[in-house]
């Protein structure tokens, strides 16, 4: 049996991200489509995760269109949501807002090695799809 998809509205989008957690960001460099998963929080409106300079990552998306997305899926009950944000990432350079950010909880990557580069995406747009659940 399938499960039948529901479109979520903004509003439920941003709340079933608002607590940050792990997502991944998209985007295309000169390899093609390139996904990376990353600790994220949402700060005001704004997507915010840490990584280096000198990763692809790092390297390759500064002012360049991104999606984001985030989901939480229980397989053994058929059950689920995903949210898809997307925008343009930006490096942040402002020393005030990295200091700013660096006591925030939630934005310790993960991956190991020095990620002293925060990034920000300020959503464009916001979709999601709810699979599973009744309304």
């Amino acid at each position: 049996m399938s499960a039948e998809s529901v479109e979520l509205s903004a509003q439920e989008c941003t709340t079933l991200i608002a607590g940050g957690g792990i997502g991944r960001v998209v985007f295309c460099n000169e390899r093609g489509p390139q996904i990376y998963p990353v600790s994220f929080i949402v700060h005001g409106d704004d997507i915010i995760f840490r990584t280096s300079s000198y990763t692809t990552l790092g390297t390759s998306m500064h002012g360049q269109p991104v999606a984001f997305e985030v989901d939480e899926l229980d397989l053994e009950r058929r059950l689920g949501w995903s949210v898809i944000v997307t925008g343009v990432a930006q490096a942040l350079d402002d020393p005030d807002d990295v200091a700013r950010l660096s006591h925030c909880e939630g934005l310790e990557p993960w991956a190991g090695g020095a990620r002293r580069l925060y990034v920000r995406i300020a959503p464009r747009g916001i979709t999601g799809r709810r699979v599973g659940h009744d309304r």
